[in-house]
């Protein structure tokens, strides 16, 4: 509710002027039966057509009139609703873009996507349906009563009796309904969870002959939806026949009750089919209340879930500092003593790191899960340090906001990853302000040149989600050439030449060195052929440091460097020689 606050103090102009239609159209409605009245009344008891064509023309006037308050109305209400939309969304990618790694895996990607698109669909179709079905309705229902109440007031308790049954069995639905709208919400997460993983590792499914497995656990994800929807519609279902069942004990009421009235000569006929209208018309907004009503619970599940996104507590929090200031002749980035464990785990991935990254090469290997990749997201502040401090250009990364910091850090992740449009779009992802000479220098450097050129659009080549359309090695070269395009200070490749031949793999080395002479260069390989010419080697194992130096130091002095030169070939100054 506080976010409808928030959105209602910045439109609360549209949101009186919508009320106001609302009014307008209620009156214009009521009108109708009230000239029906007269009409009988006084014209056609009477036999005065004068008054039949007077108050014919009145009420068709009122008619259009009410008509065309009733399309502004629903316009505004329309855009109220799409901009309320607008405000959720906004807010929660905004929000998304502030959570740290830990916080986005445990909300999880499926549930995100679903609170951003289905969640907020639900909200936005509910508040336009509250204001063309529900605001009206009390409106119509108390403007009844007074009117009833003005022909007879004998009557009143019709209405009367018939909005406080319908309003007591909606009540009791929508408390039963609230909790059961969550858990729908909840399953519907699970089941695009399911969905997701299905469609995104077909291959495998297929490759492992698990489609009958696969569509076995899809089902039970369908079939427990399915569940909770069957129970709430079984709850829905009392509304509809509530409404027909108060529909017609009133409409006897009236006629039954009134009927006797009419013979009696204390009520004429044409005030009775008046009451009898009013009633109608009140049972029928109420109707379409009741059909609003029922999806109420669901989309204030949508609502409480994106909430709950917005609220969430951040992890990382920017420092007050936007700027750097670059000692000469200091290290471009220093570990000191950092420890690093993932939220929830006995063991730490980092454990007393401690190293500097100057200008010029520096190169990181090690075993499967040493924590290669983890040492980039520290750096980024994907996710944050336990113990020690890593300074950035002279100053701590937590004096800093994160905008600051990775505007300084041109980063390749280890899985090559490319975002739908063309070559050109991905290019100017990485700098907006590059030139057509600079995207052919970059492809240059990173080996991408020549089968771009080959491409028929060639930088306005279409790229698919993911870059699905390319071959591995094609991926991790865009996405190479899209870091070089970014100008900064320190360039991070996460394993990004792995899928690379030992041919392409040497010219990228040799053209990135000569490219990059006034950067800082962290690369995280596994091929020591790919690092050893590096300025400095950082040796990883079981989450420490057990080696810096460079390739011909490490060989003597390193016994875990050791182990993996002699599984690739290159121990000993004579393998040395020959992989040279």
């Amino acid at each position: 509710m506080k976010l409808f606050k928030i959105f209602f103090k910045e439109y609360q102009k549209m949101f009186f002027g919508t009320f106001i239609l609302m009014i307008v159209q209620a009156v214009g409605t009521l009108m109708i039966p009230y000239y029906v009245a007269e009409i009988i009344d006084e014209g056609i008891l009477t036999q005065d057509q004068g008054a039949i064509w007077r108050n014919g023309a009145l009420m068709l006037g009122i008619a259009v009139l009410t008509g065309i308050v009733s399309i502004i109305a629903s316009y505004y209400s329309a855009i109220l609703a799409g901009r309320f939309g607008y405000f959720l969304r906004k807010r929660l990618v905004d929000k998304t873009q502030q959570l740290s790694m830990a916080d986005m895996d445990e909300f999880g990607t499926s549930t995100l996507l679903a609170r951003t698109t289905s969640d907020i669909t639900n909200i936005q179709q509910i508040m336009m349906m509250v204001f063309q079905m529900i605001i009206p309705a009390p409106l119509i229902c108390l403007a009844s009563i007074v009117l009833t109440g003005a022909i007879s007031w004998r009557f009143v308790w019709i209405p009367i009796t018939s909005i406080v049954l319908f309003s007591v069995v909606s009540i009791i639905v929508i408390k039963k309904a609230i909790p059961l709208a969550d858990v729908m919400q909840q399953r519907m997460d699970k089941m695009m969870q399911i969905l997701r993983e299905f469609y995104t590792g077909v291959r495998v499914i297929r490759a492992f002959n698990k489609t009958d497995f696969e569509k076995k656990r899809t089902d039970k994800t369908f079939s427990n939806y399915a569940d909770v929807m069957i129970r709430v519609n079984k709850l829905f279902a009392v509304l509809n026949p509530t409404v027909n069942l108060v529909m017609g004990l009133g409409m006897t009421a009236v006629l039954a009750f009134g009927g006797v009235m009419v013979l009696q000569g204390s009520v004429p006929i044409g005030s009775l089919t008046a009451i009898s209208e009013y009633t109608i018309l009140s049972l029928w907004f109420l109707t379409m209340a009741a059909m609003v009503i029922v999806m109420i619970p669901k989309a204030l599940a949508s609502l409480e879930r994106v909430g709950e996104v917005l609220a969430a507590q951040e992890e990382i929090v920017d420092g007050p500092k936007e700027t750097f200031e670059l000692k000469e002749n200091a290290p471009i980035a220093i570990f000191d003593h950092v420890d690093f464990a993932y939220n929830g785990a006995e063991e730490a991935v980092l454990s007393d790191i401690t190293f500097n990254i100057p200008k010029g090469v520096t190169a990181i290997v090690g075993g499967t899960g040493s924590g290669k990749s983890t040492i980039a997201k520290a750096l980024l502040r994907l996710r944050d340090t336990t113990k020690g401090e890593i300074r950035f250009l002279g100053e701590s990364i937590q004096n800093v906001t994160q905008e600051a910091l990775r505007d300084r850090i041109s980063y390749v992740p280890q899985k090559a990853f490319l975002f739908s449009g063309t070559v050109r779009d991905n290019f100017i992802f990485g700098n907006p302000q590059a030139t057509e000479g600079d995207m052919k220098k970059a492809a240059e450097v990173a080996q991408a040149d020549e089968f771009i050129n080959g491409l028929e659009n060639q930088y306005d080549a279409f790229v698919a989600q993911k870059g699905n359309n390319f071959s591995g090695g094609q991926k991790q070269r865009l996405s190479i050439a899209r870091a070089l395009i970014k100008p900064a200070d320190l360039y991070f490749f996460d394993d990004s030449f792995s899928a690379l031949d030992y041919q392409t793999d040497a010219k990228l080395r040799k053209a990135l060195k000569s490219y990059l002479k006034d950067a800082a260069i962290v690369i995280v390989a596994q091929r020591l052929s790919t690092i050893k010419d590096a300025d400095q080697i950082i040796v990883l194992e079981e989450e420490k440091i057990v080696g810096i130096g460079t390739h011909m130091t490490l060989l003597k002095s390193c016994k875990v460097y050791q182990e993996f030169a002699k599984s690739q070939g290159l121990e000993g100054k004579k393998h040395e020689h020959q992989a040279s």
